[in-house]
């Protein structure tokens, strides 16, 4: 099955929001919730497109004849690609209902290790979201990141006992979903943390703690002053606020400033030693 083949399958499965379009560019499911498109005007799905499109490869021919090494190692793991699968949770919710959590993660999760990278894994309001990654990370031995939401850290407790029976080797939490519409005034409430809850959640983490939703310089200090071992640049597709910066000029000046700041001491020896490498050369990666 080639890409086209696989666009088509997926029009008739998908449910109602995500369009299934030849380009994933947010302009056809835009102002409209849930599904994959950005809330309010529905503009910044488009915006994070865009901006992805001004990344080019820099072309030098003048090297050595050999394969690319395009391997990872990132926390004592090794991969094959520097790219990883995204969280995502609730998947009839958004998706349509030809497959739940537990099918999609067994899918995602076992895939993604067959092919030599790692899956994100999402949670939700339904309990059994979190079970189901997990369970998922846990029988393919690990190759996963959870992605906690921000809850209260009771229950937040419970989803990291799950992290750890998975064998995760780290775990991620999403604070940019601390605005989805969905998850406002819910028992359990999903909110922001400050930097003093942000490091109770990465102690009881137990694992390399990732932060996703970073998108200021200022942000990423917090983070690290948390106890976080790499942040994400992320404003969630915009789908918490449309008025948000699209991502990419925001990870130019995280990663800038970052390094800038940790040559004077405030962010010094705070990525990670396997993410250095990661990091420099594209200036603007979310690891």
């Amino acid at each position: 099955m080639n890409y086209a083949e696989c666009i088509e399958a997926a029009r008739g499965r998908i449910g109602n929001y995500c369009k299934a379009c030849n380009e994933c560019n947010g302009r056809a499911c835009g102002s409209q919730m849930p599904g994959p498109g950005s809330k309010g005007v529905g503009d910044t799905a488009k915006r994070n497109y865009d901006k992805w499109k001004e990344i080019r490869v820099q072309m030098d021919t003048i090297s050595e004849n050999r394969p690319v090494d395009t391997s990872l190692h990132l926390f004592g793991q090794s991969f094959k690609y520097p790219f990883f699968a995204g969280p995502v949770g609730a998947v009839q919710l958004h998706y349509g209902d030809c497959l739940n959590d537990i099918s999609y993660n067994d899918i995602l999760v076992s895939s993604c290790a067959e092919f030599g990278i790692a899956a994100f894994t999402g949670d939700g309001t339904d309990g059994n979201v979190m079970v189901a990654a997990t369970e998922a990370i846990r029988k393919a031995g690990g190759p996963g990141i959870p992605t906690v939401k921000p809850w209260n850290i009771e229950t937040i407790r419970e989803k990291m006992k799950m992290v750890h029976e998975s064998g995760a080797f780290a775990v991620a939490m999403d604070v940019d979903a601390a605005g989805l519409p969905f998850l406002k005034n819910l028992d359990p409430p999903a909110g922001s943390k400050t930097v003093e809850e942000l490091h109770e959640v990465a102690q009881a983490a137990g694992v390399p703690f990732i932060v996703k939703g970073v998108m200021t310089a200022k942000g990423a200090l917090k983070a690290k002053e948390a106890g976080a071992s790499a942040i994400v640049v992320s404003n969630h597709r915009c789908i918490c606020d449309h008025r948000i910066q699209s991502w990419r000029p925001c990870a130019g000046s995280v990663s800038g400033n970052c390094r800038s700041a940790g040559r004077h001491r405030a962010c010094g020896g705070w990525l990670h030693e396997d993410l250095r490498g990661w990091w420099n050369p594209f200036g603007n990666r979310c690891l």
